[in-house]
C-alpha cells in the first residue's frame, strides 16, 4: 500500500466511511514505468452533497489535463478525459484497459495526471476537512486566550 493510496483514502473518508478504494498512478513496481493515474472508490453511503463536494474540487483544482468524475455506477471514478470512451458509460465502455495502455506510453501524459491528481486530492482535503468554528476556539476549550 503506497502513500499516495494512503492519502486518498484518508481525504476521501473526511466525506464518510470507505467500502472499496482502488487508485493507480504510481510506478510499476517491477519495471518503473509511470502508470496512468485515476481513483475509483465507493462510499458506504453515497449522496449529492459528496458528489457536489468532489466535483467542486475537481472543478476548482488547476490541471493540465481534464478530468470528470463518473458515478454512473456504484464505484464512482476520477478519471482523465483521454482515456473515456463513447457511449453511456464512458469509463467501463469497451475498450478502456487499451485507452489506458496506450496511454501508458506517453509517460509525459502519465507525469502530468498525477501531478493533477495530487492537486485535486490537495484540493479535496481543504473542503472536506472539519472547519474549526470561531466560536468554539482555543479560549472556550481551555486554551491560551488573548489578552
Amino acid at each position: 500500500m503506497t502513500t499516495r493510496f494512503q492519502r486518498a483514502g484518508r481525504t476521501l473518508s473526511l466525506l464518510g466511511p470507505l467500502r472499496w478504494l482502488r487508485l493507480s498512478g504510481d510506478r510499476h513496481p517491477l519495471y518503473g514505468y509511470q502508470q496512468v493515474s485515476f481513483l475509483g472508490w465507493r462510499f458506504e453511503e453515497p449522496d449529492a452533497e459528496k458528489l457536489r463536494i468532489v466535483e467542486r474540487a475537481v472543478r476548482t483544482t488547476p490541471t493540465r489535463e481534464k478530468w470528470v468524475i463518473d458515478t454512473s455506477q456504484r464505484n464512482w471514478v476520477l478519471v482523465p478525459t483521454r482515456l473515456l470512451g463513447e457511449g453511456e458509460n464512458p469509463v467501463a465502455s469497451p475498450g478502456f484497459d487499451e485507452r489506458v495502455s496506450l496511454a501508458m506510453r506517453d509517460q509525459d501524459f502519465c507525469v502530468r495526471a498525477l501531478l493533477d491528481l495530487d492537486a485535486i486530492l490537495n484540493t479535496l482535503r481543504g473542503l472536506a476537512a472539519p472547519r474549526e468554528d470561531p466560536e468554539d476556539g482555543p479560549a472556550r476549550r481551555g486554551g491560551a486566550s488573548s489578552p
